[in-house]
This record gives C-alpha cells, structure tokens and sequence, in this order.
C-alpha cells in the first residue's frame, strides 16, 4: 500500500475479489408432484446459497398461484477466489406453517472464467425448468475503508463546520471577545455527549438540547455523541423533517405526546402482526434478526412512529454543509458465547412485563399511578394487556435463547469476514497501550477497579465469525467518551450530560466518569484529572469543571463540563435568577430522582405522563443554562 495511516493499530491486506452475480430470470411448469398440485397450486420462489459468502443466503419473492414465475430478480455475491465456491439453488413453495423445498441443484463457481456471462437452465423434478443468468469478474476497487484516520467526508464537514462556528462564536461572544477568531484554525472542536439511562436519558437529553439550542452553544458544537436513551433523543432530533428549522423545544411537545401513552398498547393483535411482518422481511432479505430488533421496533413506534424507515445514510442532510453538530452513535461488540447474564445483568423479565418500573429488585410491586388521566384510561381499558404479559413472560423467562447474547445482542453480518489482518504498533499513538494491571493503584478509584472492565479490549474482530454481536455501550461505561477522545478528532471542550442511576440522589456522581478517565489513561490518551473528593468538599452539585492541571504541557488535553442529574436549584428558581413564588410552582420543583419510592424516572419506565416529562425536560433545561456561559470559549 503507498498511504500509511499514522493512527492504524490493525492493517488489513487487501486481496482482490470476485463479485458473482445470479439473475434468475424465471421458471416454467413448477410442480409439487401429482398428488400435491391436485391439493394446491404451487406458489414458489427461489433461494440461493454460497456458504463461502459473507452474506451467503438470498431469496426472490414468491408468487401465489403460480406454475411459470418471472422472477427477473439480480443479486450478487462477492467471492473469495481462493476458495471453492459452490452456488446451491433451491426451489421453494411457500406456506402458512412451513415452507416446502421443490428441489435443488448445484452449480460450481469455478467452472466459470473471470468476464464470462451466460445463461444456465437447471431442471428440477424432471419437469420443472428454470433458467439463471450468471457472471463473473474481479472486484476493481475496495469496498472497506478500514482505518482509524477520519474519512474524507468527516474531514469535509468539520471544515464546512468551523467556517459555520466561526460566525456563530462571533455572534455569541460579540466583537470585543472575539478578536482572536482570524481563522477557523482559531475555533475551538466543541463536543456534546449525553450518557444512557433510557427513557430518563432520553427526556433529559431533550431539555438539555433545548437549552443549548436556545443559548447558542449548539451552533458552536462539532460533534454530539451519544449512547442508549440519548442516542433515541438524537434520532428522534434528526430524523425529523424539520429540523433544525424547528428548534427542539416543538418537538419535544411532540415527544412528550408519544411517550405518556402506556407501552402495552404497541402489543395489540394488529401492530403485532406488522411487527412480525417487517421483522420476516428483514430475514428474508437475509439479515439476521433477534430480540433487539424487536426491543428496537417497540422504542422506534414509540418515538418515531412515522419515521421508521429513517436510516443513519439519510441524516446526511442534516450535516452537509456543515449545518448540524454531526451525530455518534455508540455500540460495543461483544463475544456471543457467554451465557450468563453479564452484559445485561439487571435486566429481567419483570421489568419488561410487569408495572413496577424501579430500577431496584426491592422496590413494591404495586401498580404506579399516573397523572396523565388519557394514559390511565387506555392502561385500565386495554383488555390485550394480560395476554401479552403472559406471551411475553413464557418467552423471556424460561428460554435459553433470550438468556444469551446470541438471543439478546443486536446481530449484523461481520464485515470483516474473510479479511486478514496484522497488528501495527510502530506509528500508532495507541502503542503504548496500558493493561489495568500496569496502572498504578493510586491512579484509580476503588469504584472503578474491577479487574475485567476493559478486559481484551483492542482484540480484533474474529474474521471468522459470519456475524458479529452489538449491545448497549452502557454496558461497559455509560458515557461515550471513547468516540470523542479519538485524538484526530481533536476535541478541545467537553460538554457531558450524565443521566446515569445512582444509588440515592445524594450519591456521589462520579462513577461513569471515572470510568472513561482510567480508559483514557488505559489508552494514553490525554484526560483531565478527574478528583472524586470534590464531592466531599464541595457537595452534590447541578455542574462541575474539570481542566488540565498543566495547559502548558496538557496542550492536547480537554477541559470537560460535566453535568449531573441533580434537582438543587431548580426547587428555588423557575428560571436562572428568578425566584419560585407561588406555592404551585414550587410544588411542582419539589420531587427527587432517585430517592422517589415511586420510580417514576427509573431507567425501565418506559411511559412518562406529562408531569413526569416536565418535571424532568423543565429540570435539565434550567441545569444547563443557570451553569453554562459563553465564557466557556474564552479560553479555547
């Protein structure tokens, strides 16, 4: 190869490949036999299989009634040429119970030279004839950009976007603060993360975007990077037609709206049978599907209900000129041959199923009330509720595949099958990667010195795996530090909005942090340090400051504004300088998080009535302004 990539620490050689390509153009007289074409017509379609592919199993659509299908369908298979390849075509009769097989036949790949294109009939049955359209030839270019250097895209947006933040920051500082913007080498990369906590996560997240939206540190933001509840708030901003000319606070009313409405009524016979009907069109085209695609399904009807076939590709727009801070989405690969229950470990079926929504296994049992009272009738009215609790109880309680990763982790063909790779380390800045045994003891937090965290942590995906496993990355730590300690990211401000669940809300709230700090160390990646005894001293508080003890030295290290979710002077103040009056508005502030017996923000509530979401939305809205100021960028 004649580029290196300076931040590489895995290299993959590049082989060329074949790209196989099958038409099947149709087929005449198919039959079930004759005693089965008396009992039924045949309804028929065509799968094709290669066992060496990465997506080795394709299949037509299937016509009722029909004994001369034209199928006229092209799909293509990339082909390792150092192997033996062998295409098996099988005719199928679709049914209601189970599909029939029709026949089969073989074709070898090999027998095929590169460039060469021809039809081939196949005979099943002695009756049935179908013909397939086939052609070979070699792979011109690489479809995988394997590198830990940023894409040309992502290079182009943050140039798009500086010039964008430059004008910005001179609108918000004013002329007099902001001399020293000559260039948009000037501009501070500016990075908003929100951590997970589900549906909390998600509706703080919303109130936070709002404030920021509104004071203007938005439209100075490269980067927002998310993970779990914050990422369904960042999909639901983006993916919605109209913003950013809408601004976050009309949608979260619609927000608002979707979310009060009790979860057991996306369980009805109908939706259900548009469920299992999207998820069978999902396998059919060959993509794998678990319990997570229905999970996914429930949370996207929920908040996107008329925008579910929105993908990541499509928020483009919202980024191509630099317009929007650009969307990170996080997830973890994992192993899936583990069975206990250790990337999800709190999560049972009562929480999916039953009322109680705590996060805790001792809190009562009894049915939480609601304030909104439409919620409240649809919960009592909805006569599908037992039925479905039963369904879904006998399905997660008892069996062995929901109790693995292989029946509970997101699926996704690996894209790294095939490939071979090596380890580089020379130019790597990740070279001098440290094991958590080589840190020293007083480098860490006892909250943090589990010894299997970041256990094999840069151990490559095996390319041997036809599909790989993804989970919530708030199972390893719950804030998505890694995708913005990226060091060609150069990240100069943090902005981080903590939703995690602790313990009580006067737990110290440190622990997610303190996370990502020992992984940046892990990393040798430059990381403020983080001092946990500021709680001891200074108490719980709405917002902390953490910089670069040394910024002479430090020059690469990031200061971090880390907010935590903590109701203090929200209870006194309806707006930042304004005092709470009237004894309404000050019964409406005086509600704790997590020390409420009735878990109304417990990370397995998934419905929040109107009062809940304000209380909340209201509650990290007013966090973010009475703490942040434009003189965050004086020094950046």
């Amino acid at each position: 190869m004649s580029f290196i990539d300076p931040y590489q620490h895995i290299i993959v050689e590049h082989h060329y490949s074949h790209k196989f390509t099958v038409v099947v153009l149709g087929a005449t007289k198919v039959t079930k036999g004759a005693f089965g074409d008396m009992l039924d017509t045949p309804d028929p379609y065509v799968e094709l299989f290669i066992s060496s592919t990465p997506d080795s199993r394709k299949r037509t659509k299937h016509f009722n009634n029909d004994i001369n299908p034209v199928w006229n369908e092209t799909f293509e298979f990339i082909l390792d040429p150092n192997q033996d390849n062998v295409l098996e075509i099988t005719l199928m009769d679709a049914n209601y119970v189970m599909d029939e097989t029709l026949g089969t036949a073989i074709f070898p790949i090999s027998s095929m030279k590169v460039g060469e294109k021809k039809e081939v009939p196949f005979t099943f049955n002695d009756v049935t004839e179908m013909i397939l359209e086939m052609s070979l030839e070699v792979c011109s270019s690489p479809d995988l950009r394997f590198s830990m250097a940023l894409c040309d895209q992502e290079k182009a947006f943050r140039q798009q976007r500086k010039e964008n933040i430059k004008e910005n920051m001179k609108k918000l500082l004013g002329p007099k603060n902001s001399e020293g913007l000559y260039s948009t080498r000037d501009v501070p990369v500016v990075a908003i993360l929100g951590s997970g906590g589900g549906f909390r996560a998600m509706v703080g997240f919303s109130g936070v975007m709002k404030a920021l939206y509104e004071s203007g540190i938005l439209d100075c933001a490269t980067y927002i990077a998310g993970l779990s509840g914050s990422t369904w708030y960042m999909s639901t901003l983006y993916s919605h037609p109209d913003f950013p000319e809408k601004g976050p606070e009309e949608i979260n009313e619609e927000l608002m709206k979707s979310v009060s409405h009790n979860p057991l009524l996306l369980l009805t016979p109908q939706k259900i049978k548009r469920y299992v009907e999207s998820l069978w069109k999902k396998k059919s085209s060959g993509q794998p599907v678990t319990f997570t695609d229905i999970f996914g399904m429930l949370i996207g009807e929920t908040l996107i209900h008329n925008r579910m076939n929105t993908t990541l590709s499509s928020l483009k727009e919202k980024v191509n000129t630099g317009q929007c801070p650009l969307p990170l989405f996080t997830c973890l690969h994992v192993k899936p041959d583990v069975s206990e229950l250790m990337f999800a470990e709190n999560i049972t079926a009562k929480h999916i199923v039953s009322n109680d929504s705590s996060d805790s296994d001792d809190e009562s049992q009894e049915p939480k009330g609601t304030e909104n009272e439409e919620a409240e009738r649809e919960y009592q009215n909805d006569n599908q509720a037992s039925w479905v609790q039963r369904m879904i109880m006998a399905l997660v309680s008892d069996s062995a595949l929901f109790n693995t990763r292989e029946g509970r982790a997101g699926k996704v063909h690996n894209f790294m099958l095939g490939l071979n790779l090596n380890t580089s380390y020379p130019m790597s800045p990740l070279r001098n990667f440290t094991t958590q045994e080589s840190l020293e003891e007083d480098e860490l937090d006892a909250a943090v010195a589990d010894p299997d965290e970041f256990e094999q942590i840069y151990e490559p995906l095996d390319v041997k795996r036809k599909k790989i496993h993804v989970v919530d990355s708030g199972l390893t730590f719950n804030l998505p530090y890694p995708l913005i300690l990226r060091p060609q990211r150069g990240v100069d401000l943090i902005i981080s909005f903590d939703f995690s669940a602790r313990p009580s809300d006067s737990s110290p709230p440190f622990k997610e942090l303190l996370l990502a700090e020992k992984w940046a160390k892990m990393n040798k990646l430059p990381f403020p340090k983080i001092d946990p005894y500021v709680f001891d001293r200074e108490g719980l508080k709405e917002c902390y400051v953490f910089k670069p003890k040394n910024p002479d030295v430090e020059k690469d290290c990031p200061t971090i504004i880390h907010f935590v979710l903590a109701n203090i002077n929200f209870r006194k103040y309806k707006a930042p300088g304004v005092p709470r009056e009237t004894q309404e508005e000050k019964e409406i502030a005086d509600f704790d998080i997590f020390d409420d017996p009735e878990s109304p923000f417990s990370t397995f509530n998934f419905q929040y009535p109107n009062q809940a979401f304000k209380r909340l939305h209201d509650l990290t809205y007013f966090n973010t302004l009475n703490n942040i100021n434009v003189s965050i960028f004086y020094n950046h």
